[in-house]
């Protein structure tokens, strides 16, 4: 036998984002993604005003929360009864 232990602490990718339900939807003309019965609303920004017709990336959690991805960038944050987080909860928490 040898000292210390075979396990090494984990230095990769926020677990949250690797054991997640991920999902493609496309972006219908009112700028919503329809997901498990709710509508979810992307709000406009900066690089883009609007996504329709957008394939989009959504991610379930594991605490039942939401995000819509566009490539490497989030563009919203859902609660689980699909209510939006604001930048200012998300900063909170």
């Amino acid at each position: 036998m040898e000292e210390g232990s075979a396990f090494v602490p984990w230095v990769g990718a926020s677990l949250d984002d690797i054991l997640c339900e991920q999902y493609e939807r496309t972006v219908r003309s009112d700028n919503c993604v329809h997901f498990d019965g709710l509508v979810l609303q992307i709000p406009a920004t900066r690089h883009r005003c609007h996504y329709v017709k957008v394939k989009v990336q959504v991610k379930r959690y594991a605490n039942g929360a939401m995000a819509l991805f566009h490539g490497p960038r989030g563009l919203a944050y859902f609660a689980p009864d699909g209510t939006p987080i604001t930048e200012d909860l998300r900063q909170a928490a």
